[in-house]
């Protein structure tokens, strides 16, 4: 019989396969040319990875390096950004001076793009002129922070990119044009790390660095050159099989070749099959949708999808998975329809708007609304599992004690966050350490931001919780509880956030590895919750169990 483990494999394998062939249905298939360059970038990690490597082992190569490429999926936002964040270390840990190479920008836009970045004009006029829209079209959201970088910095930024998508041979003639002025700004700039962004694929030797070595030794010249891979599905498995999926960020496939690990196949192939519906990383961040109706319909079979992935592995029988409305950001007048139809009165809607702005997902179990506000896979993937829990749990509106409201809420949220990871197992929560270095950073500051203040409250909270955790935990008592209960609301919603998720990502490890049953799993999700101590007392077993704690004596079971 599979392990939960071995089974929670199989249902990301599925997913990632089932969203594969809709992807291949959108785009279609059997592109010769396309296959033998793919081919050739896959060819990279066939025989698998050395090691594991660290974060600063990678940024101490590029620092030493004359030239890197880094491998990008451009409609996953955490691509572009693991990218920005391994240039920013580079240039202020190691004081490495940098010219940034990118495909984003047609070098026949170099010079609107140096006016853009010296300040002559705004970024809807940079993009008016270049023509963003027709050259790339991916979201300037990500890619505008690219000329952020350079402003900030000082870093010299070039296009190297061509149009040449009526030729046959487009991807090699591209990767020839790039090679030309990539090896011309190494001789240039001969004290910079020329950085290279394009497309992961285009990473690979004989690709566009191979193309730049050609133009090189033209000139007698050689250059360092460190390659960054990001988010191999080979390697992302080959991780998986060593129980390392969670843990590793960065491998080294070779000498000055590394693959860094953001998030899993599902999520990158997702944000490429929403971005062609032009939507974000789970439709379109931030933006608007050009096909509302395709948007919302895409968005709900996604939804209802995650539902049944969650209902298959915890052995959940729902009476009708599929019987809830979906509301998002783009439905501004969803609120108001709810008074219409009668669900909830206007003072009601008031208390709902208030914890929508607090909140990425709700569920509304009177109108049977669900209400999604984050566009990620995960995020859809935990509003999901809000709505599974509001089924299985016995309905009431009845009022309950401080204390048992704060711990309820804190079981909410750990559920939710975990079943979000059997969908997505890379998503992590902040624990202890994060929230300490919040305290670290903000503690002594005399003056803060609103967000600054709020995550200052949220770490010291968590920290006192975690405080009382060890003691009850030790002892059994649980006397002596921190003043976290009756909170303002909005800092009440982001402890027991944070609370929760900390406990859900420590219950998916503990599912995972057989510690705690997924029948346990199920029992909390009907608990009642109106039962004086019965959230308390569920949060404390499942953390017994996932640090292997016994019982103290006198405590229940």
């Amino acid at each position: 019989m599979p392990t939960s483990r071995q089974e929670l494999i199989a249902i990301q394998k599925r997913l990632v396969e089932e969203l594969k062939e809709t992807i291949y249905q959108h785009v279609g298939r059997n592109d010769p040319v396309l296959d033998r360059y793919y081919r050739d970038y896959q060819a990279e990690f066939k025989p698998g990875f050395e090691r594991p490597a660290s974060r600063g082992e990678v940024v101490l190569q590029l620092s030493r390096a004359n030239l890197a490429y880094f491998g990008d999926y451009h409609t996953l936002r955490s691509s572009q950004t693991a990218v920005l964040e391994l240039l920013e270390e580079t240039l202020v840990v190691h004081g490495k001076p940098l010219v940034l190479c990118v495909e984003m920008l047609r070098a026949r836009d170099n010079a609107v793009a140096h006016d853009y970045v010296a300040g002559r004009f705004d970024a809807p006029e940079f993009r008016k002129r270049v023509r963003w829209t027709r050259s790339w079209n991916f979201p300037w959201q990500s890619w505008g922070r690219f000329f952020d970088f350079a402003k900030v910095t000082g870093t010299p930024l070039f296009g190297v990119n061509i149009d040449a998508d009526d030729r046959p041979d487009g991807l090699h003639w591209r990767d020839e044009y790039a090679a030309s002025l990539v090896a011309a700004l190494t001789q240039l700039y001969p004290q910079r790390l020329v950085a290279v962004v394009y497309g992961d694929l285009h990473m690979a030797r004989g690709h566009l660095p191979g193309a730049v070595d050609r133009r090189l030794s033209e000139f007698g010249l050689r250059r360092r050159a460190v390659r960054v891979y990001q988010n191999s599905e080979t390697v992302h498995w080959l991780l998986v099989e060593r129980g390392q999926e969670t843990v590793v960020d960065f491998v080294k496939l070779q000498r000055d070749v590394y693959c860094m690990m953001n998030a899993t196949p599902l999520v990158k192939f997702q944000s490429f099959l929403n971005w062609q519906h032009r939507a974000s990383e789970l439709v379109f961040e931030g933006g608007a949708a050009t096909d509302a109706d395709l948007m919302e319909e895409l968005l709900l079979d996604q939804v209802r999808g995650f539902v049944r992935t969650i209902c298959e592995f915890l052995g959940i029988t729902l009476e009708d998975p599929d019987n809830f409305e979906l509301y998002t950001t783009q439905d501004l007048d969803f609120l108001d329809d709810l008074v219409a139809r009668g669900h909830y009165t206007q003072p009601e809607i008031k208390a709902l708007k208030e914890y929508i702005a607090m909140a990425e997902s709700a569920y509304f179990a009177r109108a049977r609304v669900l209400y999604l506000g984050n566009f990620s896979v995960a995020d859809a993937a935990e509003a999901a599992a809000r709505f599974i829990l509001a089924e299985m749990r016995p309905p009431s509106a009845d009022p309950v004690a401080a204390r048992d409201d704060f711990y309820a809420r804190c079981m909410v949220e750990a559920l939710a966050f975990f079943c979000s990871k059997i969908v997505d197992h890379r998503r992590v929560a902040r624990d202890a350490g994060d929230w300490r270095q919040v305290v670290r950073a903000f503690g002594k500051r005399k003056t803060l931001g609103a967000v600054q203040k709020k995550d200052l409250a949220v770490a010291r909270a968590f920290l006192r919780h975690k405080n009382y955790e060890r003691r009850v935990l030790k002892t059994g008592d649980y006397a002596g509880a921190p003043p976290l209960f009756g909170l303002e609301d909005r800092l009440h919603v982001a402890v027991t956030r944070a609370l929760g998720r900390a406990l859900g990502e420590h219950m998916y490890e503990a599912v995972s590895n057989e510690k705690i049953s997924r029948e346990l799993v199920r029992e909390a999700m009907k608990d009642d919750v109106r039962k004086p101590d019965q959230c308390r007392n569920r949060y404390f077993q499942f953390l017994r169990l996932c640090a292997g704690v016994p019982a103290a004596a006198g405590e229940e079971e």
